[in-house]
């Protein structure tokens, strides 16, 4: 997640977790910080200059990141894959233009620009596609983890709120399929794992949509709130763990729980459903799904952008004086063995992390605030509240 200096006390670029969250990149004006979700300390620290942009790919050695321009040898035009456990860059990339965002999976390695994204092959890093697209100043973009689909979502030059999604693992990255997702900007993106689902957020950020792939179909739509707000974030719950979420995230400081229990209805009426959304405006076909959240979790700060994620519950130990409920959150019942961890990413350096919990019958579910800790410090300074 791309930030703007302003909105980070503590001078932070950018944020990101790995694809399968067990790190998060901090860039900010002094480097590169990984911090390990397992051991909850800095793992690895790069005091190289301005840092605009820093992906990994899963927990390997592999580290991507671009400069944010603050010194000649850090050029936002220039994009670094570096070794490291090695300490050595492996390939410098450079561009014509600013590199806004960057995704890899195991196959694929994206770079966005303002007008052009290109796809490279993870493995020799040759430019295999440069897909046009129309001016993208926030690098919106989204590839799927999964490197057996590796399906890319990018802004389409048809109209404002299209998308149009390539399969980038085919030879030609040829387009699946042009998604009509919002009537103004898309701001956020998520796919969920296998690549089947993918949820977008206008800017206005009074609605997300989940469509189904290959076919592009609107599946869900949700209503966030009936006033505007900048959705920061999107995340899925894992797949085959408890009933399937949908997690989005505001500027308000509300984190907002979506079932999608809808989607296991019979193939025939999903179909059906389906059909009717691409052929009935978005206008009237929210007008008759007015779902809204099942629960909700309020941030101890608002106004601040924040990141998620969401993984299988991994009993995260920490002593009952650190851990606290939170009182504001409701929703249906969910099985015992469906509890799942939120982890929330904030702009001003913290991470905080729920378990997220209910038990059979009619309670209601409960989240409870198991650690708070800052990602923006040293090893050795790294603290939990």
């Amino acid at each position: 997640m791309v930030l703007q200096p302003s909105a980070s006390s503590r001078g932070i670029l950018y944020l990101s977790f790995n694809q399968d969250n067990t790190c998060i990149a901090v860039a900010d004006y002094k480097g590169i910080k990984i911090f390990s979700m397992q051991t909850h300390r800095v793992c690895y620290q790069a005091d190289i200059g301005s840092v605009s942009i820093a992906e990994m790919l899963y927990c390997t050695s592999l580290l991507a990141f671009a400069g944010a321009g603050e010194q000649p040898a850090m050029t936002s035009r220039k994009l670094t894959l570096m070794n490291t456990h090695a300490q050595r860059s492996i390939k410098e990339l450079s561009f014509q233009q600013s590199v806004l965002a960057v995704r890899m999976n195991r196959k694929r390695l994206i770079v966005v620009l303002d007008k052009a994204t290109h796809v490279h092959a993870l493995e020799t890093l040759e430019r295999l596609k440069t897909l046009e697209t129309p001016a993208n100043p926030k690098g919106i973009c989204e590839l799927c983890v999964s490197d057996q689909s590796s399906l890319l979502a990018l802004p389409s030059a048809a109209q404002a709120g299209t998308l149009r999604v390539y399969d980038v693992l085919s030879a030609e990255c040829s387009l699946l399929t042009e998604i009509n997702a919002h009537k103004t900007h898309v701001a956020a993106l998520a796919w969920n794992q296998d690549g089947s689902l993918l949820a977008t957020a206008s800017d206005k950020g009074t609605v997300v949509r989940v469509h189904r792939l290959p076919e592009g179909s609107k599946e869900l739509t949700f209503r966030r709130g009936s006033y505007p707000a900048t959705i920061t974030s999107l995340a899925f719950t894992p797949l085959g763990v408890g009933r399937p979420m949908l997690c989005a995230c505001s500027i308000h400081g509300t984190i907002h729980f979506f079932s999608l229990e809808a989607l296991t209805r019979p193939g025939p009426v999903r179909a059906a459903s389906g059909i009717l959304s691409n052929v009935v405006p978005p206008s009237v076909t929210d007008a008759y799904e007015p779902q809204r959240s099942v629960a909700s979790v309020k941030l101890p700060t608002q106004g601040i952008p924040a990141l998620l994620a969401v993984v299988k519950s991994r009993e995260i130990q920490s002593s009952s004086a650190d851990s606290k409920d939170i009182p504001d959150m409701s929703a249906s019942e969910v099985e015992d063995d469906g509890n799942i961890d939120l982890m929330v990413a904030t702009a001003d350096g913290i991470l905080y992390e729920y378990a997220i919990s209910d038990s059979r019958g009619s309670s209601p579910w409960k989240a409870r605030l198991e650690r708070e800790s800052i990602i923006t410090g040293s090893s050795s300074d790294t603290s939990t509240r």
